[in-house]
């Protein structure tokens, strides 16, 4: 074999990544990959007893055939479910060989872990999927919780990943549903972000922009096609490289699924997946903006509650945080957002003058809700609370808590600022039944 035979994809210049290989049967390229990638490193695989068995104890095997060495796995437990933990990535690198490059084998979480320990030794990695299931494979950052917070915590992207697609078709079936759920998600994160540019919050960016929403509605086109959907999770990883940060692929939808994770949603005893987190976070983001889609602002102005005071809001937000689940940050962020007085009155003004341009910038951005909804069906994708374990109550409690746990500006920081979150909530009866 030459690195000419390898099933190279291109990537973006000037990011982390420098090599990505995809294929079926692109496992076997491993050891020519990191003999390319990590001259003279020791690989030194990191896997569940799930992923071993799926690929960990192939790439073992084919890097001691290509003489190799590489050092005694570390294997987590398949059983219980391991959770994305920053104390797990703390133990990781205290582990590391020397002169190795760590091996992720695995999905989101091992991934993530991988990156995480990866990043604190300073030390470049190559991650290899055994799942379509994240578009996080690719990015800088990890998504794990500190001190029970889920936060994206800063790291390198992995410097190579093989993914093999034969590997990750043997994954069971709704982590494809999951992926391709986080993937239909940054149409309604590009909306949100269209949000935040109209109101001067954080301007659109126009190259990272382009990777994204002009190639979005081709990856989705089709919910079984792992190949493009996994190009297009990988692509938008390489959009959060560019940006450092995750503006590109997430928006109200992910922050519905982080409050959602961080008071340990199950279904059945079982933890709900990312992408079914998010997917139905989806469906929510675009009921509220249908609402601004749907009302010209006169319509609706007079609806609109009285700005609060400084101390109503923080009664208001010390209520929504009740369960203390939610990490230390939570109430400093979301008053450091809060106007009160003239500003909130400026604000505002600002709102009712960018209303109907952005009725139709986000009318040209969004799929209908029920046409999400149908492509989330199409996809074995989980349309409802109820499905992914959620009351009425907490759904409800998600949408307005959501707002407080990041600076990001989204449809829910707009509609609260108009004083109309609550009447655009309404909206969501539908998807309650």
């Amino acid at each position: 074999m030459n690195s000419s035979a390898m099933p190279v994809i291109p990537v973006p210049a000037g990011l982390d990544t420098k090599c990505f290989v995809l294929g079926e049967g692109a496992l076997v390229y491993l050891p020519e990959l990191l003999k390319q990638e990590f001259p003279g490193k020791v690989p030194w695989i990191v896997a569940d007893d799930n992923t071993w068995r799926a690929a960990g104890a192939e790439a073992q095997e084919l890097l001691d055939k290509a003489g190799l060495t590489p050092a005694k796995p570390c294997i987590f437990p398949g059983t219980p479910v391991l959770h994305p933990d920053f104390a797990y990535s703390e133990k990781l690198a205290s582990l590391m060989p020397e002169n190795c490059v760590p091996v992720a084998v695995g999905s989101g979480v091992i991934n993530d872990l991988t990156k995480c320990a990866s990043g604190l030794k300073k030390l470049p990695y190559c991650c290899v999927p055994t799942a379509c299931s994240v578009d996080g494979f690719t990015s800088a950052g990890a998504a794990l919780a500190v001190n029970h917070n889920k936060q994206t915590v800063k790291c390198p992207a992995p410097h190579a990943i093989c993914a093999d697609t034969a590997v990750m078709a043997t994954a069971p079936a709704p982590m494809l549903s999951s992926g391709y759920a986080d993937l239909l998600t940054k149409i309604v994160a590009g909306a949100d972000w269209i949000i935040a540019d109209a109101t001067g919050e954080q301007p659109i960016r126009p190259d990272v922009w382009q990777m994204i929403q002009g190639n979005i509605r081709r990856w989705v086109a089709a919910p079984k096609d792992m190949l493009n959907i996994f190009e297009g999770l990988a692509a938008t990883g390489y959009s959060m490289q560019m940006m450092l940060d995750s503006r590109p692929a997430s928006g109200s939808e992910h922050l519905f699924g982080h409050v959602w994770e961080m008071e340990g949603l199950k279904k059945d005893g079982i933890d709900v997946s990312h992408g079914f987190k998010v997917g139905v976070g989806l469906l929510a983001g675009a009921k509220l903006m249908e609402y601004i889609c749907g009302n010209p602002y006169a319509a609706v102005a007079s609806r609109a509650t009285a700005p609060l005071s400084i101390e109503a809001r923080k009664a208001e937000i010390d209520a929504l945080l009740a369960k203390n689940c939610y990490g230390p940050d939570p109430k400093r962020i979301s008053l450091a957002k809060f106007k009160t007085g003239e500003a909130a009155l400026e604000r505002r003004k600002l709102i009712a003058g960018v209303w109907e341009p952005l009725r139709a910038k986000l009318e040209k951005q969004l799929y209908p809700y029920e046409r999400l909804r149908s492509m989330l069906l199409a996809a074995g994708c989980p349309v409802t609370p109820a499905r992914i374990g959620l009351s009425r109550e907490q759904f409800l409690h998600g949408i307005r808590t959501a707002q407080l746990i990041r600076n990001r500006y989204t449809v829910l920081d707009f509609l609260y600022d108009a004083g109309l979150l609550e009447d655009a909530m309404t909206g969501l009866e539908v998807m309650i039944g």
